[in-house]
């Protein structure tokens, strides 16, 4: 059987992006699992470091959303082996506490860049990510999320959750005692948002000025009220109408959960 093989180096990076696409969470994995949901994700350049992960096991719900170092191809081929990770963490030593999850993740993440050779001038690996446990039988969550947030919205109001201060792969945290855990409990109805920092730091609008996390936090809210297809379109028609002959400045990945 001939396979078709690329034969330029934009082809070769949209075979990437089919690639990459394949390993991600397809919108079929997400209705079965939530009753509305929506991913924005918008590589800069046709493959991504940004990245969101989804599975299930023993009656718990994993969600994480990343970002990983640079963007493009480096960040692609990270985002690779966070997933891989994730996986090796969750499905294979069976760990089940979030901050347990990111301690082994962040441990091998670590060893996979271990290298004697100490003239090598990339040594800035590292991921901001945060991982979410969802328990329905208690309506809990239990996350670890790291230089990351989660924004909860619930009757009316609106619940921003911080994590830890560093990320994966930080040297100076080597300690895998500075990632911690925190839970909140959840209503029915109730919609969580994960993301990167790429739509808040996109250049736009009259004066070339970032979007800002407030502003994308206050839309959001605004248009909470929405199905989460229609909330998705709206945050698009957002940044199409902010960046306004701009080009993108970096990866964008925004995940919408209704519980």
């Amino acid at each position: 059987m001939e396979t078709s093989i690329p034969t330029s180096f934009e082809e070769s990076l949209r075979y990437a992006e089919f690639l990459q696409k394949a390993l991600f969470p397809k919108q079929r994995h997400f209705d079965r699992i939530f009753k509305d949901s929506f991913v924005l994700f918008k590589p800069m350049h046709f493959v991504s470091g940004d990245f969101f992960w989804l599975t299930e096991r023993n009656g718990l719900i994993y969600i994480a959303v990343g970002d990983c170092a640079g963007h493009g191809v480096p960040g692609a081929i990270l985002s690779v082996l966070m997933h891989s990770l994730l996986d090796y963490a969750i499905l294979n030593k069976k760990l089940k506490k979030t901050h347990k999850i990111i301690r082994e993740v962040n441990s091998r993440f670590i060893e996979s860049f271990s290298s004697n050779d100490t003239h090598t001038p990339f040594d800035n690996e590292w991921v901001d990510i945060t991982l979410c446990c969802i328990e329905p039988s208690s309506q809990t969550i239990f996350y670890t999320s790291c230089r990351r947030e989660i924004l909860h919205i619930l009757g009316g109001k609106h619940i921003l959750h911080k994590g830890n201060k560093h990320p994966i792969g930080d040297w100076q945290y080597n300690a895998n005692s500075a990632f911690s855990s925190a839970c909140f409990n959840y209503n029915e109805g109730d919609i969580i948002y994960l993301g990167t920092d790429g739509f808040q730091d996109q250049i736009g609008g009259e004066r070339s000025k970032k979007y800002q996390k407030s502003r994308l936090h206050n839309l959001i809210i605004k248009i909470s009220d929405l199905t989460l297809s229609r909330q998705k379109a709206e945050l698009e028609k957002e940044l199409d109408q902010w960046m306004d002959g701009h080009l993108q400045t970096d990866d964008i990945c925004i995940v919408g959960i209704k519980l």
